[in-house]
């Protein structure tokens, strides 16, 4: 039962049910349980599935359903007929991308990304072994990389540096603090035939980019990890969205691009423009916008849900 003065989130759609909002519960209910959301008269809201922490309740539907697997079916049709006409079903270039937004597991094999391989790990991987959210921000760095010098931090997979080596860059380094993601690039780099320009480097990005000498890269990626994963770390992040970024804008030479993303949740893209304004101010230098990034739509944003438009990211043109 949910109190009523809390209704109006859900009656405008919005798919979470925050603990604060239920004034009541069956006793038996326990994780991962179905259950049906009513207001305090008995008046039905939405189905969905409780757990018992922040987010009490993710709703499945506004309406009632008389066959949860014929919900789940016609989901996955709209989802699949969505990708369709987003052009990612049946294409040449691009076998991988994102049916669901959601996550799922599977295994280790290799997928096709715009004319680039990837050795993917499903199952030990972080979350689902590739971040497809940021497949067309990868396909525009290529257009910054021919005869560049590219530094990609928190390289994971190797993603951004994969797509550099192959638009003909004069050299790549990837970083990230993870063996296991150093492996996986080099893997990734190998099966693409870039050995011969690539650099991989197993360090801490924060000290990383503290050797790093004015004018040695021409391109810098910063694509962390979310620094914040709920809003009492959100003032934590916002300082460490600037602090990289600053480290960043200081190792670049005039005409020098840094793409910087953050993918926090709770750093709106507000906050993460006020970091990266705040770096340029310290650093000192003439910072203009090339592009304003998100994620590809097979990571499609619910106008209800707010939330869900995570990924933000900014293409600088550093002077």
């Amino acid at each position: 039962i949910i109190h009523n003065s809390k209704t109006d989130a859900i009656l405008r759609f919005h798919p979470w049910i925050f603990s604060g909002a239920v004034k009541s519960k069956d006793d038996a209910i326990k994780n991962d349980t179905l259950v049906e959301v009513v207001n305090e008269r008995g008046k039905f809201l939405a189905i969905g599935y409780f757990t018992q922490s922040n987010i009490a309740v993710r709703i499945l539907s506004f309406t009632p359903i008389e066959s949860l697997q014929q919900l789940f079916e016609d989901k996955i049709k709209n989802a699949f007929a969505a990708r369709t006409t987003i052009g990612l079903t049946n294409n040449a270039k691009t076998n991988a991308y994102r049916l669901i937004h959601a996550e799922g597991d599977a295994e280790i094999l290799t997928v096709k990304e715009n004319e680039n391989l990837f050795r993917i790990d499903f199952i030990t991987g972080q979350k689902t072994g590739f971040f497809i959210d940021q497949r067309e921000n990868r396909n525009l760095l290529a257009t910054y990389s021919r005869g560049k010098k590219v530094l990609n931090t928190f390289c994971y997979t190797g993603g951004f540096s994969v797509y550099a080596a192959k638009a003909n860059a004069e050299k790549v380094v990837s970083v990230d603090s993870s063996e296991k993601a150093m492996v996986l690039t080099d893997q990734n780099i190998a099966l693409n035939g870039c050995e011969a320009i690539h650099e991989s480097v197993t360090s801490d990005v924060f000290d990383y980019l503290k050797t790093v000498k004015k004018g040695d890269f021409d391109v810098i990626v910063l694509d962390p990890p979310a620094f914040a994963k709920n809003v009492a770390a959100r003032h934590h992040a916002i300082q460490a969205y600037k602090r990289i970024n600053l480290e960043a804008m200081q190792k670049l030479e005039k005409g020098g691009i840094l793409f910087t993303f953050s993918c926090s949740q709770v750093v709106n893209y507000d906050l993460f423009r006020g970091a990266v304004t705040a770096a340029a101010i310290e650093a000192g230098k003439n910072i203009r916008i090339l592009h304003q990034l998100t994620q590809p739509p097979d990571h499609p944003i619910n106008i209800f849900h707010p939330e869900g438009n995570y990924l933000k990211g900014l293409v600088l043109l550093v002077n």
